[in-house]
């Protein structure tokens, strides 16, 4: 086994080494980081066969890392020292090196990707992901200088994603600048002005129909005419609401049960009306008929744009399982609704993150036409790394 030290400004830098050195089948051993006149991460990386290396690193193999007595076990959301790793023909230390089953588990490192922008994003956050969750996995672990650790805490208990909090400490451990930091990953809608239509989906109570009303009510405030379609006849009352908020605004409203009577509703309404609002059934996302319907009724020449609604209050696993079955529609834009119902903010930002996605606004209350906000990325991200819903 050929065991190598990488030096390197940033974790992410750092395996972009070992991928380059020592290809995809390397595992990570142990990793360590180190300020001072000049701050680096040095991660010790493993091989396992015998032809040399064909490129030389900066630093020869070595013993890693030193004792930091400041660590703490990581449970999920901390960290702790080092693990007791040597270098071929290096004089053991206190604790003997890891028995090799320990290290046929650790992370491997996937070959290296020539995408750039968001692939490359992806990439680098599941790097990062797999050296964490693959150490955590084999008994290894990481050495953080105290300010990171607590930057990371703090992180956490936001519930932003570990792998998204070292990435954020990679940028900054200085607390005045990370709501910056978390800015310049968020992106969102510049424009409030919309396609002809707007067609919202979304999980069961999500608020998608509310969320049509406040639309509404905004595209009527600013002058312009305004329509909704509901095609939700699956859940009892919709049409109901629906009619009741298209009756107070005073706009037309249709209802549509099939693909075919939709697509000529939407010609109708597209001659005579600035946009055309579409309120969808809320039904589980994992269900294939409906996903396979909702495909259908977004091919329209009619241009229209889809927004993807997600509840704020909706834990991060949830959160991410749902985009995952809508991802194949369309979705121009992510909507956050019920955040004032939320406690942590996190979730938003990790699904951002991950699928890189414009956020088209907030809703904040049941209040129509208001409640509905649309944000800047410094707004949201001062919302995020808050422990309550900003002013």
């Amino acid at each position: 086994m050929k065991i190598k030290k990488f030096t390197a400004r940033t974790f992410s830098e750092a395996l972009t080494l070992v991928k380059k050195e020592m290809s995809d089948d390397a595992i990570i051993l142990s990793t360590e980081e180190t300020k001072g006149f000049w701050p680096h991460v040095e991660v010790t990386a493993a091989v396992d066969y015998d032809q040399e290396l064909q490129t030389p690193v900066s630093s020869q193999a070595s013993e890693v890392t030193r004792p930091d007595p400041d660590a703490v076990y990581t449970g999920g959301s901390g960290i702790r020292t080092q693990a007791p790793v040597r270098a071929a023909g290096a004089q053991q230390r206190t604790a003997a090196a890891p028995p090799a089953s320990r290290s046929a588990t650790a992370p491997k490192i996937s070959p290296p990707a020539n995408d750039s922008g968001a692939d490359h994003l992806k990439k680098e956050i599941h790097d990062l992901r797999t050296m964490i969750e693959g150490m955590k996995d084999s008994g290894y672990e990481m050495s953080l200088p105290k300010k990171k650790r607590t930057m990371v805490r703090y992180l956490r208990e936001r519930a932003v994603r570990e792998e998204y909090a070292f990435r954020l400490c990679d940028k900054t451990t200085d607390m005045d600048k990370i709501t910056q930091a978390i800015a310049g990953d968020i992106q969102v809608k510049n424009n409030p002005d919309m396609k002809k239509a707007v067609m919202l989906i979304g999980p069961t109570g999500v608020g998608k129909t509310t969320t049509i009303a406040k639309l509404a009510a905004q595209a009527v405030k600013t002058g312009k005419k305004a329509a909704i379609i509901n095609l939700d006849t699956y859940r009892i009352g919709a049409s109901e609401q629906a009619r009741i908020y298209a009756r107070i605004l005073g706009i037309p409203l249709a209802t549509a049960t099939t693909t075919a009577e939709f697509q000529r509703t939407l010609a109708r309404f597209s001659e005579t009306r600035d946009v055309v609002f579409v309120d969808t059934t809320g039904r589980n996302p994992r269900d294939l008929e409906y996903i396979k319907g909702l495909t259908e009724i977004c091919r329209t020449p009619v241009p229209m744009e889809l927004h993807l609604l997600m509840s704020a209050n909706t834990d991060d696993e949830c959160m991410i399982e749902a985009y995952r079955a809508y991802r194949n529609l369309p979705i121009e834009y992510i909507a956050f609704t019920k955040v004032d119902e939320a406690v942590r903010y996190g979730s938003l930002y990790n699904l951002l993150l991950t699928y890189q996605k414009p956020v088209a606004y907030l809703t904040t209350g049941q209040k129509v036409p208001g409640d509905i906000e649309y944000v800047t990325a410094n707004r949201l991200a001062k919302l995020i790394v808050s422990k309550e819903l900003a002013a």
